[in-house]
């Protein structure tokens, strides 16, 4: 049984069931233990008893099956996330694909251009904002629906349900445009960061792997036409 109490209110809900049944329970006992007459005498007192102790106790059992439900959140939520960029992880997209099913989706592969030489120069620090705004950058651009992942070092990987490859090449352009035009400021100074895209179809939720094939191979193109640009399979 997976019981999960959400909230304050479930955990309500929760003591005040367990001290019903607890109630009923001593109120059932009493009946069948003890003579008719004794029964009478001792029903009220038994009742305050059994809620004096059934109450407190069963919601603090509440309170901690709430905190368990709070930390099994945030270890899925660790699990699922990338911690320096909060861009999911590489499984998650296989998990994501599969849960949405057989509708069309699109897949952008993003990858920073120039990352290690930004790194070189300006230090890993750097290079860790630079992550963390391009990601930032990403999620605040794509709806909810979408799956924004870090895909590698300074690779990311977008997957977009409901959409053709065409609206995927719309979003990858609208992407880069907003990196090229948000710089990184790192000790005051501004730092440009573009990257650079490849688009593909996904033709199932099973060809994912052939997918990132494709859009890998589009990437490439678009770094050989010379970075901060879009590319289609």
């Amino acid at each position: 049984m997976d019981l999960r109490l959400g909230n304050m209110h479930d955990v309500r809900a929760f003591s005040v069931a367990v001290t019903a049944v607890v109630l009923l329970g001593n109120l059932a006992l009493q009946s069948l233990v003890m003579p008719a007459g004794v029964v009478e005498d001792v029903r009220v007192s038994g009742a305050v008893i059994a809620l004096a102790l059934a109450g407190p106790i069963s919601f603090f059992m509440g309170l901690r099956l709430y905190d368990i439900h709070c930390l099994t959140l945030d270890l899925e939520h660790a699990a699922q996330h990338d911690p320096l960029t909060g861009a999911v992880t590489r499984a998650r997209v296989y998990d994501r694909a599969a849960e949405i099913g057989h509708v069309p989706m699109t897949l952008i592969l993003a990858d920073i251009d120039r990352f290690k030489e930004f790194n070189d120069r300006h230090g890993h620090l750097a290079g860790d904002a630079a992550l963390r705004q391009v990601a930032q950058t990403f999620l605040r651009n794509c709806r909810q629906e979408d799956v924004v992942a870090r895909f590698g070092g300074e690779e990311f990987l977008i997957l977009l349900p409901g959409t053709t490859p065409e609206d995927g090449v719309r979003v990858a352009e609208r992407l880069c445009t907003r990196l090229r035009d948000r710089q990184v400021e790192i000790d005051g100074a501004r730092l440009a960061v573009t990257a650079s895209f490849g688009v593909a179809g996904v033709e199932e939720p099973g060809g994912i792997d052939a997918a990132i094939a494709r859009a890998d191979a589009a990437l490439y193109e678009a770094k050989g036409a010379g970075r901060d640009r879009v590319c289609a399979a």
